[in-house]
C-alpha cells in the first residue's frame, strides 16, 4: 500500500511544509514576544525599586553596585524583539530604556554649576590600596596641586614625609589621612559606631575665606557578602553629618559603596556630588578596568565647578577632584 503524502501546491496560497521537531515561525515570534515583555517589565521594576528588594547580603548589594550595567541587558533583549514582530514587545522593551535613562541620565550628563562666589577650594581624595613607595609631586594626585587631600590605606607615615613641604599641616589616624595647605583649628579621629578611628577623622580647616568642616573616612571592609559594620559606621557618619552645624562641609574617602547603593541616601539627602564634569559614571574601582565607584567627594554650601577622576598612580583605585567655589 502506496502511503506516500502528497502535497498540492497552490501558487495563489503557498503552504509552508512542516517540519518534523521544528516549530512555527508564529510561535517563534510568540515565544520571543513573550520574553522580551516579562524580563522587560522585571528589568524596569528592579532599575526603578531596586531599594525595595529586601536585602539578602551579597547579591542586593552586588545588584545596587553595579546597578548602570543592567542597561546592556535591554541591548541583549533586542535580539528575541527583532525576532517577535510585535508592537507590544517593543513598547516592553522600550520600558526599561525609558527608566534607565530617568535614574541615571541626569547625574551622568555633562556641565558643571555656574560659580557662586570669588572663593575657591580644590579637593581630591585617592585609596592608596597596592601603591608602593612615596607619593610625591610627580604622582596625578600631587600634579593637581589641591588644597586639601583625603588618603586612605596609608600604610606608613613615612609615605607622606615628602609632601611636608607642599601640605605642611598633615593629619594621620590609622590608615586615614589629611594634608592640607592650610592649618586645622582641631583635627582627631572619628569612633563611628564602635568602630575603631583608625579608618575615620574630622579636621577644621582654616582656610582664608573661613573654615570649612573635614570628614576623611574609609567604610568598613566588605566580607562574604556581610556589610552590617559599613552599614553601621556610615549610618553613624551620616547622623554626624545632620547635627554638624558648619555652613561648608566635607566628605571625602572611599566608601565601599556605590552611589546606587541603598546605605548612600542617607548622604545624598544632606550633600551634593557630581560624578565627571566630562559626562559618565565617574567609575573608580578597578583602576585597569573600573566597574563602579566606592570612592566619592560629598560637599555642602560649596559649587562644584569641576569634577575629575585621576589618572592611575599605581594604586587598585582611581582618585578624585573636585574644584569647589564659595
Amino acid at each position: 500500500m502506496d502511503t506516500t503524502v502528497m502535497y498540492r501546491l497552490d501558487p495563489d496560497q503557498p503552504r509552508e511544509r512542516a517540519v518534523p521537531g521544528r516549530p512555527r515561525a508564529g510561535h517563534v515570534r510568540v515565544l520571543a514576544a513573550t520574553v522580551v515583555v516579562l524580563f522587560s517589565l522585571a528589568l524596569a521594576l528592579i532599575l526603578a525599586g531596586h531599594r525595595l528588594i529586601p536585602d539578602i547580603g551579597e547579591w542586593t548589594m552586588g545588584l545596587e553596585s553595579f546597578l548602570p550595567w543592567l542597561g546592556l541587558l535591554s541591548v541583549l533583549l533586542l535580539i528575541p524583539a527583532i525576532r517577535s514582530r510585535s508592537a507590544l514587545a517593543w513598547f516592553a522593551w522600550l520600558v526599561p530604556v525609558l527608566v534607565w535613562a530617568l535614574v541615571f541620565v541626569p547625574n551622568i550628563l555633562p556641565g558643571t554649576a555656574s560659580t557662586t562666589g570669588s572663593n575657591k577650594l580644590s579637593v581630591a581624595t585617592q585609596n592608596l590600596q597596592g601603591y608602593n613607595g612615596s607619593l610625591s609631586s610627580k604622582d596625578a594626585l600631587i600634579a593637581q596641586d589641591a588644597d586639601l587631600v583625603a588618603l586612605q590605606e596609608v600604610k606608613t607615615p613615612e609615605a607622606l614625609d615628602e609632601l611636608l613641604a607642599k601640605y605642611p599641616y598633615q593629619e594621620r589616624v590609622g590608615t586615614v589621612a589629611l594634608l592640607s595647605k592650610y592649618p586645622f583649628k582641631e583635627s582627631a579621629g572619628l569612633d563611628l559606631n564602635g568602630f575603631s578611628s583608625y579608618r575615620a577623622l574630622h579636621a577644621t580647616v582654616q582656610t582664608p575665606s573661613g573654615d570649612v568642616s573635614v570628614y576623611v573616612v574609609h567604610g568598613a571592609s566588605v566580607s562574604g557578602g556581610d556589610h552590617s559594620a559599613r552599614d553601621e559606621m556610615l549610618n553613624d557618619l551620616q547622623q554626624r553629618l545632620a547635627q554638624d552645624p558648619a555652613p561648608r562641609l566635607l566628605v571625602m574617602g572611599d566608601f565601599n559603596a556605590a552611589p546606587t547603593n541603598r546605605i548612600m541616601d542617607g548622604f545624598n539627602n544632606q550633600l551634593q556630588e557630581k560624578l565627571s564634569s566630562s559626562g559618565g559614571f565617574g567609575f573608580t574601582w578597578p583602576a585597569k578596568f573600573p566597574v563602579t565607584r566606592p570612592d566619592h567627594i560629598l560637599s555642602k554650601g560649596f559649587s562644584i565647578t569641576d569634577s575629575s577622576v585621576l589618572a592611575p598612580i599605581g594604586s587598585d583605585h582611581l582618585g578624585l577632584s573636585n574644584n569647589l567655589s564659595y
